[in-house]
């Protein structure tokens, strides 16, 4: 029942990213090129996020313990 219900669920999962990506799975070569981008947009955002957070720490700290 447990196996079941988890491939239930994975396949839930499978369908909402193919329809929220808007990926045709027909024309995987063009899917393919558009999971690339999509993924390095993905990538650059997280980058970003983690430069600001670093930077924000620097910062604080800078702040906090400068004469």
């Amino acid at each position: 029942a447990k196996a079941a219900l988890l491939l239930i669920l994975l396949v839930f999962i499978i369908i909402t990213f193919f329809a929220l990506t808007g990926i045709d799975v027909n024309k995987p070569e063009q899917s393919a090129n558009q999971l690339v981008v999509k993924l390095g947009q993905l990538n650059r955002a997280i980058n970003q996020m983690v430069r600001n957070v670093i930077f924000s720490i620097r910062m604080w700290f800078q702040e906090t313990f400068s004469d």
